[in-house]
Protein backbone atom coordinates (compact mmCIF):
# COMPACT_ATOMS: atom_id res chain seq x y z
CA UNK A 1 0.00 0.00 0.00
CA UNK A 2 1.29 3.81 -0.58
CA UNK A 3 2.72 5.71 2.04
CA UNK A 4 -0.26 7.87 1.42
CA UNK A 5 -2.99 5.47 1.75
CA UNK A 6 -1.16 3.94 4.65
CA UNK A 7 -1.44 7.19 6.52
CA UNK A 8 -5.12 7.90 5.43
CA UNK A 9 -5.69 4.12 6.67
CA UNK A 10 -3.85 4.94 9.73
CA UNK A 11 -6.20 8.18 10.62
CA UNK A 12 -9.58 6.59 9.56
CA UNK A 13 -8.41 3.72 12.41
CA UNK A 14 -7.15 6.82 15.09
CA UNK A 15 -10.75 8.37 14.68
CA UNK A 16 -12.77 5.43 14.73
CA UNK A 17 -10.72 4.19 17.99
CA UNK A 18 -11.72 7.65 19.19
CA UNK A 19 -15.28 7.63 18.71
CA UNK A 20 -15.10 3.79 20.63
CA UNK A 21 -13.91 5.36 23.61
CA UNK A 22 -16.44 6.21 26.36
CA UNK A 23 -17.40 9.97 26.12
CA UNK A 24 -17.04 10.43 29.69
CA UNK A 25 -13.90 8.17 30.52
CA UNK A 26 -12.56 10.38 32.44
CA UNK A 27 -15.43 11.26 34.76
CA UNK A 28 -16.24 13.25 36.68
CA UNK A 29 -14.16 16.33 34.97
CA UNK A 30 -16.25 18.93 37.09
CA UNK A 31 -18.15 19.68 40.50
CA UNK A 32 -21.11 17.08 41.45
CA UNK A 33 -24.08 17.87 42.63
CA UNK A 34 -26.44 15.91 44.66
CA UNK A 35 -30.39 17.69 44.09
CA UNK A 36 -32.27 16.83 47.54
CA UNK A 37 -35.74 17.97 46.44
CA UNK A 38 -36.96 18.00 50.46
CA UNK A 39 -36.18 20.66 52.87
CA UNK A 40 -32.33 20.91 54.51
CA UNK A 41 -32.52 18.85 57.74
CA UNK A 42 -34.75 15.88 57.01
CA UNK A 43 -33.59 11.93 56.40
CA UNK A 44 -32.36 12.92 52.89
CA UNK A 45 -30.69 15.79 53.57
CA UNK A 46 -28.64 14.06 56.47
CA UNK A 47 -27.66 11.10 54.29
CA UNK A 48 -26.91 13.02 51.23
CA UNK A 49 -24.19 15.61 53.21
CA UNK A 50 -22.44 12.36 54.76
CA UNK A 51 -22.57 10.59 51.30
CA UNK A 52 -20.95 14.12 49.88
CA UNK A 53 -18.11 14.59 52.37
CA UNK A 54 -16.95 11.26 51.75
CA UNK A 55 -17.33 11.45 47.85
CA UNK A 56 -15.57 14.59 47.51
CA UNK A 57 -11.96 13.10 48.23
CA UNK A 58 -12.94 9.80 46.47
CA UNK A 59 -14.07 11.82 43.12
CA UNK A 60 -11.22 14.33 42.90
CA UNK A 61 -14.13 16.98 42.72
CA UNK A 62 -16.71 18.77 44.51
CA UNK A 63 -19.35 16.80 45.54
CA UNK A 64 -22.53 19.61 46.30
CA UNK A 65 -25.67 18.88 48.03
CA UNK A 66 -28.27 21.57 46.51
CA UNK A 67 -31.92 21.58 48.36
CA UNK A 68 -34.94 21.70 46.23
CA UNK A 69 -37.77 21.24 47.39
CA UNK A 70 -41.57 21.03 46.93
CA UNK A 71 -44.62 19.35 45.52
CA UNK A 72 -43.30 16.06 47.01
CA UNK A 73 -39.79 15.92 45.32
CA UNK A 74 -41.33 16.61 41.59
CA UNK A 75 -39.87 20.36 41.83
CA UNK A 76 -35.75 18.90 42.12
CA UNK A 77 -36.14 15.69 40.84
CA UNK A 78 -37.48 17.79 37.43
CA UNK A 79 -34.48 19.86 37.87
CA UNK A 80 -32.01 16.36 37.81
CA UNK A 81 -34.43 15.30 34.75
CA UNK A 82 -33.62 18.24 32.67
CA UNK A 83 -29.91 18.49 33.46
CA UNK A 84 -27.18 17.38 31.08
CA UNK A 85 -27.03 13.21 31.20
CA UNK A 86 -22.95 13.26 32.27
CA UNK A 87 -23.46 11.87 35.93
CA UNK A 88 -22.64 15.17 37.39
CA UNK A 89 -25.71 15.95 38.44
CA UNK A 90 -27.94 13.39 40.51
CA UNK A 91 -31.09 13.62 42.65
CA UNK A 92 -31.15 11.49 46.07
CA UNK A 93 -34.91 10.64 46.86
CA UNK A 94 -37.27 8.70 49.07
CA UNK A 95 -40.06 6.50 47.79
CA UNK A 96 -42.72 8.79 47.27
CA UNK A 97 -40.78 9.27 43.99
CA UNK A 98 -41.91 5.84 42.80
CA UNK A 99 -45.80 6.83 44.31
CA UNK A 100 -45.58 10.31 42.49
CA UNK A 101 -46.43 8.87 39.06
CA UNK A 102 -49.23 6.85 40.55
CA UNK A 103 -50.73 9.60 42.60
CA UNK A 104 -50.69 12.54 40.04
CA UNK A 105 -52.04 12.60 36.47
CA UNK A 106 -49.72 15.09 35.39
CA UNK A 107 -45.87 15.44 36.04
CA UNK A 108 -43.10 17.40 34.15
CA UNK A 109 -41.43 14.34 33.75
CA UNK A 110 -41.31 11.22 33.12
CA UNK A 111 -40.04 8.52 35.96
CA UNK A 112 -38.77 6.05 34.03
CA UNK A 113 -37.73 7.47 30.56
CA UNK A 114 -36.38 10.60 32.01
CA UNK A 115 -34.17 9.34 34.73
CA UNK A 116 -32.04 6.13 35.32
CA UNK A 117 -31.28 4.71 38.45
CA UNK A 118 -27.78 4.90 40.28
CA UNK A 119 -28.63 2.54 43.56
CA UNK A 120 -30.15 2.37 46.72
CA UNK A 121 -28.07 3.91 48.94
CA UNK A 122 -29.91 2.39 52.12
CA UNK A 123 -33.43 1.37 53.15
CA UNK A 124 -35.07 1.77 56.89
CA UNK A 125 -38.05 -0.08 57.89
CA UNK A 126 -41.29 2.33 59.47
CA UNK A 127 -42.86 2.14 63.04
CA UNK A 128 -46.62 1.82 63.68
CA UNK A 129 -46.95 3.36 67.27
CA UNK A 130 -49.80 4.44 69.63
CA UNK A 131 -50.31 6.35 72.50
CA UNK A 132 -48.46 4.45 75.66
CA UNK A 133 -51.54 4.16 77.71
CA UNK A 134 -53.08 1.95 74.66
CA UNK A 135 -54.06 -1.10 76.22
CA UNK A 136 -52.36 -3.23 73.33
CA UNK A 137 -48.44 -4.11 73.11
CA UNK A 138 -48.33 -5.48 69.40
CA UNK A 139 -50.01 -5.06 65.94
CA UNK A 140 -52.24 -8.54 66.67
CA UNK A 141 -53.71 -6.95 70.03
CA UNK A 142 -53.84 -3.50 68.42
CA UNK A 143 -56.20 -4.99 65.75
CA UNK A 144 -58.33 -7.20 67.85
CA UNK A 145 -59.52 -3.47 70.27
CA UNK A 146 -60.18 -2.15 66.48
CA UNK A 147 -62.44 -4.51 65.28
CA UNK A 148 -64.84 -4.71 69.21
CA UNK A 149 -65.08 -0.38 68.48
CA UNK A 150 -64.83 0.06 64.41
CA UNK A 151 -65.70 3.23 64.29
CA UNK A 152 -63.72 4.81 67.13
CA UNK A 153 -60.03 4.09 65.81
CA UNK A 154 -57.66 6.05 62.98
CA UNK A 155 -54.81 5.88 61.24
CA UNK A 156 -52.31 8.84 60.90
CA UNK A 157 -50.04 9.22 57.89
CA UNK A 158 -47.84 12.56 57.18
CA UNK A 159 -47.13 11.66 53.07
CA UNK A 160 -48.72 9.41 50.68
CA UNK A 161 -45.84 6.38 51.32
CA UNK A 162 -47.19 5.66 54.95
CA UNK A 163 -50.74 6.73 53.82
CA UNK A 164 -50.47 3.14 51.89
CA UNK A 165 -48.63 1.53 54.79
CA UNK A 166 -51.31 2.57 56.89
CA UNK A 167 -53.71 1.00 54.05
CA UNK A 168 -51.97 -2.08 54.27
CA UNK A 169 -52.15 -2.93 57.61
CA UNK A 170 -56.05 -2.18 57.33
CA UNK A 171 -56.27 -4.33 54.66
CA UNK A 172 -54.56 -6.95 56.31
CA UNK A 173 -56.28 -7.24 59.26
CA UNK A 174 -59.53 -6.58 57.94
CA UNK A 175 -59.67 -3.47 59.16
CA UNK A 176 -61.90 -0.09 58.56
CA UNK A 177 -59.59 2.52 60.32
CA UNK A 178 -59.80 6.28 58.80
CA UNK A 179 -56.91 7.67 57.78
CA UNK A 180 -55.72 11.08 59.45
CA UNK A 181 -53.42 12.76 56.82
CA UNK A 182 -50.57 15.25 58.14
CA UNK A 183 -48.22 17.69 56.89
CA UNK A 184 -45.59 16.02 58.57
CA UNK A 185 -43.82 13.39 60.83
CA UNK A 186 -44.07 15.96 63.87
CA UNK A 187 -47.54 16.68 64.42
CA UNK A 188 -48.86 13.24 63.98
CA UNK A 189 -46.51 12.39 66.71
CA UNK A 190 -48.34 15.23 69.37
CA UNK A 191 -51.47 14.06 68.02
CA UNK A 192 -51.14 10.41 68.50
CA UNK A 193 -49.62 11.15 71.83
CA UNK A 194 -52.77 13.06 72.87
CA UNK A 195 -54.78 10.66 71.32
CA UNK A 196 -56.48 12.65 69.08
CA UNK A 197 -55.38 9.94 66.37
CA UNK A 198 -54.95 6.41 67.43
CA UNK A 199 -52.23 5.05 65.42
CA UNK A 200 -49.16 6.77 63.79
CA UNK A 201 -47.49 5.47 60.98
CA UNK A 202 -43.68 7.35 60.33
CA UNK A 203 -39.96 6.51 60.32
CA UNK A 204 -38.14 5.32 63.32
CA UNK A 205 -36.06 8.28 62.75
CA UNK A 206 -39.16 10.45 64.03
CA UNK A 207 -40.94 8.05 66.64
CA UNK A 208 -37.81 6.51 68.61
CA UNK A 209 -37.73 9.76 70.97
CA UNK A 210 -40.95 9.63 72.08
CA UNK A 211 -41.01 5.96 72.42
CA UNK A 212 -37.38 6.50 74.70
CA UNK A 213 -39.24 9.23 76.71
CA UNK A 214 -42.17 6.59 76.93
CA UNK A 215 -44.60 8.60 75.79
CA UNK A 216 -45.05 6.72 72.69
CA UNK A 217 -45.79 2.64 72.64
CA UNK A 218 -44.17 0.85 69.39
CA UNK A 219 -46.56 -2.12 68.11
CA UNK A 220 -44.47 -3.13 64.79
CA UNK A 221 -41.48 -2.32 62.49
CA UNK A 222 -42.06 -3.00 58.74
CA UNK A 223 -38.88 -4.34 57.90
CA UNK A 224 -37.75 -8.13 57.07
CA UNK A 225 -35.83 -8.37 60.69
CA UNK A 226 -36.21 -6.50 63.96
CA UNK A 227 -33.83 -3.20 63.76
CA UNK A 228 -31.44 -2.68 65.71
CA UNK A 229 -32.65 0.71 66.40
CA UNK A 230 -35.63 -0.60 68.24
CA UNK A 231 -34.66 -4.41 68.85
CA UNK A 232 -37.42 -5.58 71.16
CA UNK A 233 -40.04 -4.27 68.75
CA UNK A 234 -41.31 -7.28 66.62
CA UNK A 235 -41.89 -7.24 63.52
CA UNK A 236 -44.86 -7.30 60.92
CA UNK A 237 -44.34 -10.60 59.64
CA UNK A 238 -43.45 -12.01 62.95
CA UNK A 239 -46.67 -10.87 64.22
CA UNK A 240 -48.55 -13.05 61.88
CA UNK A 241 -48.72 -10.46 58.26
CA UNK A 242 -46.65 -12.64 55.67
CA UNK A 243 -45.39 -10.61 53.59
CA UNK A 244 -45.44 -7.34 55.39
CA UNK A 245 -42.19 -6.25 54.05
CA UNK A 246 -41.98 -2.33 53.17
CA UNK A 247 -38.95 0.20 53.72
CA UNK A 248 -38.78 3.80 53.14
CA UNK A 249 -35.20 3.95 50.97
CA UNK A 250 -32.79 6.42 50.32
CA UNK A 251 -32.09 6.22 46.48
CA UNK A 252 -29.86 8.03 43.76
CA UNK A 253 -30.90 8.93 40.29
CA UNK A 254 -29.44 10.11 37.33
CA UNK A 255 -30.76 12.07 34.16
CA UNK A 256 -31.78 9.00 31.46
CA UNK A 257 -29.07 8.27 28.90
CA UNK A 258 -26.17 9.00 31.94
CA UNK A 259 -22.87 7.11 30.20
CA UNK A 260 -23.02 3.52 32.02
CA UNK A 261 -19.34 4.38 33.01
CA UNK A 262 -20.45 7.35 35.09
CA UNK A 263 -23.05 5.39 36.91
CA UNK A 264 -21.09 2.33 37.80
CA UNK A 265 -18.53 4.63 39.07
CA UNK A 266 -20.67 6.70 41.31
CA UNK A 267 -22.35 3.38 42.59
CA UNK A 268 -18.69 1.58 42.99
CA UNK A 269 -18.02 4.65 45.02
CA UNK A 270 -21.54 5.02 47.29
CA UNK A 271 -20.63 1.15 47.63
CA UNK A 272 -17.23 1.34 49.80
CA UNK A 273 -18.64 4.18 51.37
CA UNK A 274 -22.05 2.98 52.83
CA UNK A 275 -20.13 0.17 53.48
CA UNK A 276 -17.04 1.57 55.97
CA UNK A 277 -18.03 1.33 59.69
CA UNK A 278 -17.85 4.95 60.21
CA UNK A 279 -20.99 5.32 57.83
CA UNK A 280 -22.61 2.14 58.92
CA UNK A 281 -22.78 3.82 62.36
CA UNK A 282 -24.19 7.24 61.26
CA UNK A 283 -27.06 5.29 58.89
CA UNK A 284 -27.83 3.18 61.65
CA UNK A 285 -28.68 6.51 63.86
CA UNK A 286 -31.48 6.76 61.62
CA UNK A 287 -32.45 2.56 61.74
CA UNK A 288 -31.39 2.40 58.04
CA UNK A 289 -29.12 -0.45 56.50
CA UNK A 290 -26.60 -0.07 53.55
CA UNK A 291 -27.86 -1.26 50.33
CA UNK A 292 -25.99 0.24 47.32
CA UNK A 293 -26.72 -3.17 44.87
CA UNK A 294 -25.45 -2.43 41.11
CA UNK A 295 -26.75 0.06 39.10
CA UNK A 296 -28.70 -3.04 36.74
CA UNK A 297 -30.03 -5.11 39.82
CA UNK A 298 -30.73 -1.57 40.98
CA UNK A 299 -33.15 -0.36 37.76
CA UNK A 300 -34.44 -4.30 37.93
CA UNK A 301 -36.09 -3.35 41.89
CA UNK A 302 -36.99 0.13 40.55
CA UNK A 303 -39.67 -1.73 38.12
CA UNK A 304 -41.12 -4.66 41.14
CA UNK A 305 -41.23 -2.05 43.82
CA UNK A 306 -43.59 0.36 41.43
CA UNK A 307 -45.53 -2.21 40.63
CA UNK A 308 -45.96 -3.39 44.29
CA UNK A 309 -47.48 0.73 44.99
CA UNK A 310 -49.23 0.44 41.74
CA UNK A 311 -51.16 -2.42 43.05
CA UNK A 312 -51.61 -1.37 46.31
CA UNK A 313 -52.60 2.08 45.50
CA UNK A 314 -55.48 -0.11 43.15
CA UNK A 315 -56.89 -2.11 46.17
CA UNK A 316 -56.81 0.35 48.63
CA UNK A 317 -58.53 2.65 45.85
CA UNK A 318 -55.89 5.49 46.07
CA UNK A 319 -57.06 7.44 42.75
CA UNK A 320 -54.46 10.08 41.24
CA UNK A 321 -55.07 14.05 41.62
Amino acid sequence: MPAPFRLAALGLSLSLAALALPAHADFPDKPVRIVVPYSAGGGTDIVARRLAERLTPRLKQPVVVDNKPGANGIIGTDFVAKSAPDGHTVVLVVNTHLLNPILYKKMPYDTFTDLVGVTMVAKSPLVFVTQSEFPATNAVDFAKHVKAKPDKYSYGSSENMTRLVGAMYNKYQHLDMVNVAYKGGSPLMTDVIGGVTTVGVTSVLTAKPFITSGKLRPLAVTGAQRTAALPGVPTMIESGMKDFEVYTSYSLYAPAKTPKAALERLQKEVHDIVMAPDMKEILAEQAATPVAQPVDQFNAEVKQDFAFWQRLAREVNLQAE
